[in-house]
């Protein structure tokens, strides 16, 4: 019996560390859990500010 709870264990355990590494690199890859401290009154850059109004302006045409 102890046998079987020790596959049944280690069966979960490496689906949910398989999982866990397919779930993990996206958010890294937008800056969840970067390490980055990012307030609520953050001010955007100009970068993305200009790639904004680009957008906008290749919207209204």
């Amino acid at each position: 019996m102890k046998k079987h709870l020790v596959i049944i264990i280690a069966i979960v355990v490496g689906f949910t560390t398989f999982m866990l590494g397919y779930s993990l690199p996206p958010f890294l890859e937008v800056g969840f859990g970067g390490g980055e401290n990012v307030g609520a009154g953050a001010v955007p850059d100009a970068d993305l500010m200009k790639q904004y109004e680009n957008l906008y302006k290749d919207t209204e045409e």
